[in-house]
């Protein structure tokens, strides 16, 4: 029974591993593109409320940066060949990642955006707090997984609003059509009567 129960401990925390090995995966974006003189180049990725943003880019000449959420420019900074920067969202959405090319020939930037977890430096933790490594691994992963938590809870909101939009246009687009059936009939109700009373007073019928 002890051996049982051991194996089905290590099998969950493979899970747990394989878990989170997914969710760091899809919790940073670290990319090399180039960009011609005064081009601009955007990056969007959904990011939940209240999650830790590191992100710096760098190049071999002076660039523009901004960071935008879904309603309003949130960090920006130009005339350097290195721009850094970490804040905590303030609401859930697409984030969008603009860089600009300030130079008259072309450069090859850098971008490295990390949020949740991955954004999170777990040797200053362990320093700070005396924690050993298992603990230290056992965060990271817990982290991981409340990151990916909230990126369901944010789709599933997502989907909720759009069903929600989906179900008020239906409903438009049925009161139109029942609104539309009953001019149609009204008119011709209309038309019939003035006709009728038209041949009437002709003597035709």
């Amino acid at each position: 029974w002890g051996h049982t129960a051991a194996m089905g401990s290590r099998s969950a925390f493979l899970l747990l591993l394989l878990a989170a090995a997914a969710v760091q995966h899809a919790s940073s974006i670290e990319v090399s593109f180039d960009l011609n003189a005064s081009q601009k180049k955007c990056f969007g990725e959904e990011l939940s409320k209240h999650s830790l943003l590191v992100s710096e880019f760098s190049a071999e000449g002076p660039i523009s940066v901004t960071v935008a959420d879904p309603t309003a420019t949130i960090f920006s900074d130009k005339d350097k060949n290195q721009i850094k920067t970490a804040f905590t969202t303030n609401q859930a959405g697409t984030h969008m990642f603009c860089v600009q090319n300030l130079t008259k020939k072309g450069l090859n930037v850098r971008m490295n955006v990390a949020w949740g977890a991955q954004a999170r430096d777990y040797s200053q933790i362990a320093k700070k707090e005396n924690l050993e490594n298992v603990v230290v691994g056992l965060r990271r992963v817990e982290d991981m997984l409340y990151t990916y938590r909230n990126r369901v809870i944010n789709m599933r909101s997502r989907e909720e609003r759009m069903r929600q939009t989906n179900d008020s246009t239906s409903f438009r687009v049925i009161a139109m059509s029942v609104l539309s059936l009953v001019l149609i009939v009204g008119v011709g109700a209309t038309q019939l009567y003035y006709f009728r009373n038209f041949f009437r007073s002709k003597k035709i019928i």
